[in-house]
């Protein structure tokens, strides 16, 4: 057969093929070596109810209540902050496999009915096995270098009930509060006892207690017993002091206050209360989980700022 016949036989095929449509997948970003898709954005949109019950960082995130409506742009930023923990935690297939077996074992069920009430909901098991590498990821970052991270003090519950809800609803507080003054008739000069002040106040930054600071250098007549005012209400207070106290929280001491012509002191907020703290003790340690949810979102934030820096990413253009 000649040459020309030849082609004359394969022009019909290669006319067939071109007239045929050709999908192409778009590259929408790609992170150090991973790529993220057109593709990859549709199914994101897809699995979004499966994303919800398995990925430990996505419920009650701003994207989560967008759901199926985010844009396009939120979605990549998202997977890209998937690729970049998966990168660095990274699951191996066997890892991943054996999360999917505990998860078996602890509803007594076997691969089949587990793909079978996948399909049921309108999920591949590909889908569920790669959501469950993500989200063993997710938890190992967690765990690895978010959790020493968080930390929720007593003072930092009480700081947000006191001055985020207490104070809001006109209760009224009592402060526990700790003073050192220092007097400028008692030195020889202004400068002087300038110096004083940011003496003792560099001596509680340096780790000293604020108590043994002020037997030492305050010279208010509160002095021996290291400074302590009692519990006092704002009605009870110098307009000064009161103004200068409702900046700190519990456990904070305040700067140099005052002046040369009066006096000068720092105060310190040892604790808070108000009239009927019943309520406070039944919703403290709800308090505490909310502040506790806030800081893991937050380091986790930090966490992936550190790390898109050092990455490379690149963003297609729309």
């Amino acid at each position: 057969m000649t040459r020309a016949a030849l082609l004359l036989l394969l022009l019909p095929i290669h006319s067939a093929l071109s007239a045929s449509p050709v999908t192409i997948d778009r590259l929408k970003a790609s992170v150090n070596t991973a790529i993220i898709l057109a593709s990859d954005v549709a199914k994101f949109r897809q699995t979004l109810g499966l994303r919800a019950q398995l990925d430990p960082l996505f419920s009650g995130t701003v994207l989560a209540a967008k759901g199926a409506g985010a844009s396009d742009a939120d979605i990549i930023d998202h997977l890209i902050n998937d690729k970049i923990i998966l990168q660095q935690f990274p699951v191996t297939e066997a890892e991943a496999e054996q999360e999917v077996n505990s998860i078996q074992a602890q509803n007594r069920i076997d691969r089949q009915k587990l793909r079978a009430a996948l399909k049921e909901q309108g999920f591949s098991f590909d889908d569920y096995f790669e959501l469950i590498r993500l989200s063993a990821a997710k938890r190992n970052l967690i765990d690895r270098d978010i959790r020493t991270k968080v930390s929720i003090s007593d003072d930092d519950v009480k700081n947000h009930y006191y001055n985020q809800l207490a104070g809001k609803t006109g209760a009224r507080l009592s402060y526990q509060v700790q003073m050192i003054t220092i007097s400028p008739s008692n030195y020889k000069s202004p400068t002087a006892a300038q110096d004083a002040a940011r003496r003792a106040l560099q001596a509680i930054k340096a780790g000293e207690s604020f108590s043994e600071v002020a037997r030492r250098m305050s010279d208010d007549p509160t002095a021996s017993s290291g400074g302590e005012l009692g519990s006092l209400t704002e009605d009870q207070m110098a307009p000064a002091i009161r103004k200068e106290l409702k900046k700190l929280k519990v456990g904070e001491t305040s700067g140099v206050l005052g002046d040369l012509k009066s006096r000068l002191f720092i105060l310190k907020l040892t604790d808070m209360s108000s009239g009927d703290d019943s309520d406070f003790g039944r919703i403290k340690e709800e308090i505490r989980n909310q502040l506790a949810a806030a800081e893991y979102e937050r380091q986790i934030q930090l966490w992936l700022e550190r790390q898109g820096q050092i990455a490379f990413i690149h963003r297609a253009a729309s």
